[in-house]
């Protein structure tokens, strides 16, 4: 059996449980089953408390954000129940905190359900929150997530209908690479362009298309396409071939490390195209290696907030560093409104009435409208959050390090 060790020592030190299934009996002892990490709630719920869950990576390759995410979720339960909770009653915030594999994601929402859950916020990861969706989906509890961006999250692409029990409160990888390409066309004024991006990933991917696929609209020229594999490192080859392509801009929709890579070995090379990226690129150690070589744009999925910063800072004494942690915090937000909306609830309507009041808190979720931290949130027929994206520019401050401003605004506000 592969055992993830770390998860036993993350259990001890944060005084969780670590839950997984018992080993099988008989079998081939030769076959390989990886357990879920998950980390759950050490104390039993409180009765009459109005229970939501959060499930978020806190552990292996998404446990950074994954971490921003629960605090901002933390941090707005803490401020709803300090201004009297939602009708007389205390919203209470039940960490599940998982690895960074889907399966971690799956059992964590099904603990979260059986444990009587209203609603759950997460994942921070679009593969996390979609093995999620499945299970909300099937039993009927609403899913906020907070920046997962894969356009399939909403919906079922088999079927092509929507997950009714599933929201969003950012952007769609679709929307942001479409604006990215508009405005690489129309303010730039691009029309040869060239998409760099990693072959095996479904967010590089999915983005690198809608970009590929508007830029052609708009333009009336195609992009040239070049890819890489994931943990590649030496991008020398692509980018020589892009530098005889000579494009206007090159668009790298990949994480920032790749993107840091990648622009310290263009500025090498002498391309001097700009640089475009989507929300993977947001974070300060980007181009901490050097580059881009010439000007650098990127969408992220909010338009920072100094007083939510203000706030954060004064509770974890970090910066929130991107969207993940307003976003996680507009999440909560958006389930509270829903709550707020059904009125006052009797104690059998948490219990056993719980799956009607799951469905009326559906129904509340869908037709608000939220004044959040990062704007009016307001979801369209899937689910998704009608909105367009910030665009940052990298400029250098202080010191010569590259440091992203948000210049505008693309799309709807």
């Amino acid at each position: 059996m592969v055992l993830r060790a770390f998860a036993v020592a993350v259990a001890a030190v944060a005084g969780f449980a670590c839950l997984s299934p018992g080993e099988p009996d008989g079998g081939d002892a030769s076959a390989e089953r990886v357990d879920p990490v998950v980390l759950v709630p050490g104390d039993a719920p409180t009765p009459g408390d109005l229970r939501l869950a959060a499930v978020f990576p806190t552990v292996d390759r998404y446990a950074v954000s994954g971490l921003q995410s629960l605090n901002g979720a933390r941090l707005a339960v803490d401020e709803i129940n300090h201004a009297g909770g939602i009708h007389g009653r205390r919203l209470e915030l039940r960490e599940y905190r998982t690895g960074s594999y889907f399966v971690d994601a799956q059992h964590a929402a099904a603990l979260a359900i059986d444990d009587g859950a209203l609603g759950i916020v997460g994942s921070n990861s679009s593969e996390l929150s979609m093995a999620i969706a499945e299970k909300v989906e099937a039993r009927g509890v609403v899913q906020v997530s907070n920046v997962s961006t894969a356009q399939d999250l909403t919906w079922v692409p088999e079927t092509g209908q929507n997950r009714e029990f599933v929201f969003r409160v950012c952007s769609s990888d679709v929307v942001m690479g479409a604006l990215l390409a508009e405005y690489a066309v129309e303010d730039l004024r691009a029309r040869r362009a060239a998409v760099l991006y990693e072959v095996g990933r479904e967010y590089s991917n999915k983005l690198a298309r809608s970009f590929i696929e508007r830029f052609e609209e708009t333009a009336g020229q195609a992009p040239r396409e070049f890819f890489y594999l994931a943990l590649e490192t030496d991008f020398r080859p692509q980018l020589e071939l892009i530098a005889e392509y000579d494009p206007d801009v090159i668009f790298v929709p990949g994480s920032f490390t790749d993107a840091t890579l990648i622009g310290a070995q263009a500025t090498d090379l002498g391309l001097t195209a700009t640089f475009l990226g989507g929300d993977g690129w947001s974070n300060p150690l980007l181009f901490g290696r050097g580059g881009p070589p010439g000007e650098a744009f990127f969408a992220e999925l909010c338009s920072p907030s100094a007083e939510f910063e203000r706030r954060y800072q004064a509770v974890f004494a970090a910066a929130t560093q991107g969207c993940r942690a307003l976003l996680g915090y507009d999440a909560v937000q958006v389930v509270a409104a829903g709550l707020r909306s059904i009125g006052p609830l009797a104690d059998e309507a948490l219990e056993e009435e719980l799956d009607d009041t799951r469905r009326l808190l559906r129904d509340a979720v869908a037709a608000a409208e939220v004044e959040g931290a990062s704007g009016v949130i307001r979801f369209d027929a899937h689910g998704d959050r009608r909105q367009g994206v910030a665009l940052s520019a990298v400029e250098r401050g202080p010191a010569g390090r590259p440091i992203a401003l948000v210049r505008k605004w693309l799309g709807e506000p």
